[in-house]
């Protein structure tokens, strides 16, 4: 849903900041997952991309994802061009 929907995302007990900043999964049982880390949960429910759910596995690799999720995610206004938006 889309962040803008704030009495949906209270209902979740999220942070209408935090999610203005990074994408956040919440499962039904549930754990939140926020930036990288929901990149890396929703890598393992897509058959077509659970290879991906494993180079997140790699030792390192999530710290650097996290890195490069912040870096677009604080441009991504940027980074999507004028017709698209």
């Amino acid at each position: 849903m889309p962040f803008q929907q704030s009495d949906r995302v209270a209902e979740l007990g999220l942070a209408e900041p935090a999610v203005a900043a990074e994408m956040h999964l919440v499962l039904p049982d549930g754990r939140v997952f926020a930036g990288a880390d929901a990149v890396a949960e929703i890598c393992r429910f897509l058959p077509g991309l659970r290879f991906c759910a494993v180079i997140f596995a790699i030792p390192g690799v999530r710290p650097l994802a996290r890195r490069a999720y912040a870096w677009v995610a604080r441009r991504r206004h940027c980074l999507v061009p004028t017709a698209a938006r």
